[in-house]
Formats: structure tokens, sequence, C-alpha cells
């Protein structure tokens, strides 16, 4: 670092004025450890949105929530991502991550998996043509292996809690034990089930007495994508 970079201000800075001053001493700006009145709103409706839709909210749903331009959204963010409150990540629309709150300075142990959507016959699991965006779940509950996420769609699965709409949290394995639930790739179309083996033969129960349980026949393109690990409930409208 040059010596001009460190140069002490020549004139004595007036009084409340020390985070300017302090600011001139280096390159890098001090960490702050408050919020703005506008940043606090920020946060508040990115926190307020991935509670009610289980995932980080775009640029412009925050302008429009907050009716502000998104570049004066941007500039907050990177505000207070340079002070640690949020993270994201570079080219990625919903991957704001609130790392603490203003009266909350440890980290919220929040990590984002991929929220993958309906899979297409012939298209991989994790190509970018299904990835929807990211889901924040609680880092001790996806401690070890790869997670994504998927929403539910239909009621094969309300007997065991399972309702459409619900997000569920999906570690990656190929395989699973009996009476797992698990999500399927059966002939190219995704299924959500639980694993049933008897006698050899392989079939996905759903939990609901209106569906019928499926066999996988020797014939079958079968193959395991993970075991559900959680549950995430759909908000209530």
């Amino acid at each position: 670092m040059s010596k001009s970079v460190v140069k002490p201000v020549k004139s004595k800075p007036p009084k409340g004025d020390s985070s300017k001053s302090a600011q001139k001493r280096g390159r890098g700006r001090p960490i702050i450890e408050t919020l703005t009145p506008s940043q606090e709103r920020l946060l508040v409706a990115i926190q307020d949105h991935i509670n009610r839709e289980g995932m980080s909210p775009t640029l412009r749903e925050l302008a429009d929530h907050l009716e502000q331009g998104v570049a004066s959204i941007y500039k907050l963010i990177q505000r207070m991502e340079r002070n640690g409150f949020v993270s994201r990540s570079s080219g990625k629309s919903r991957s704001l991550v609130v790392l603490r709150t203003a009266d909350e300075p440890q980290l919220a142990g929040l990590v984002a998996i991929p929220l993958l959507g309906t899979v297409a016959a012939g298209i991989p699991m994790f190509a970018p043509e299904n990835r929807l965006g990211e889901l924040l779940v609680d880092a001790a509950s996806v401690r070890t292996g790869r997670h994504f996420a998927l929403t539910v769609s239909g009621q094969s699965m309300i007997d065991a809690g399972i309702h459409s709409g619900d997000m569920l949290v999906v570690r990656q394995q190929p395989l699973a034990d009996h009476r797992d639930i698990v999500v399927a790739l059966l002939n190219d179309e995704a299924t959500v089930k639980r694993l049933h083996y008897r006698n050899g033969e392989i079939s996905l129960l759903p939990e609901n007495t209106r569906f019928k349980p499926i066999p996988v026949g020797p014939e079958d393109d079968f193959r395991i994508v993970g075991k559900v690990v959680a549950v995430r409930r759909a908000a209530k409208k």
C-alpha cells in the first residue's frame, strides 16, 4: 500500500464525522454494524418474501414492493452485502441470502439449494431449463451431500403430509431403503412416491387411497434421483 493511501488528513474532522475519516485511511470501507431505515425496510422485505414464497425475491419484485427503482434497490443491496447482512451469487436472479439482521450479528445459518421445475421427458433433471431459482434452507438440514428442491403437484402423497404446492428438500442419491419417500424417474417422468421392495420386485406407493401403486417392471427405465429429507409447507392463501 502506497504512503499516499495512509497519509493522515491535515484538517481536524468535525465531531460526529469519524466514520468518514475512517474511510479515508484505506482503500476498503469499515464494516458498519447498523442498518439505515431504507436498508432495514429492504431486509424485512427480503425476509418476508422468503418466508412467504420459500425462495428469494428478484430485484424487480423488491423494487415493485417498495415502490423504488431497481437501480436504487441494487445499490442498497451492494452496501448490505459489503457489511455482511446479505449475500448473493452473480448472474442469478434469486440468490439473495439473509446472513444476519440488525439485532442479530451471527450468521443466520441458511444455505441456498437449487429449486427445480417440472422435468420434461429427455431433459436431464439438473439441466438449466429445469432451474426456477433457489430455496433457502437451514444449513444443518443439508450438511452432507448435494440437495435440491421440488414443488409438489397433485394429491398422491397427502397421507404422508405432503400436499400440492409444498416444496420438498431432496438429497441427491441413486439408492434408497425400503419405505423411503423418494423422487424417482420412471420412463423419463418424475414422481414422488414411497419406495417399496417385496420379493425382488419394486413398486412406487402413493400415500392416498384414491391412487394405485405403480409397479416397476424390468423393461421400465427407472432410477432413483434422491430421498426426501424435509417438507416446506406451502403458504396458506
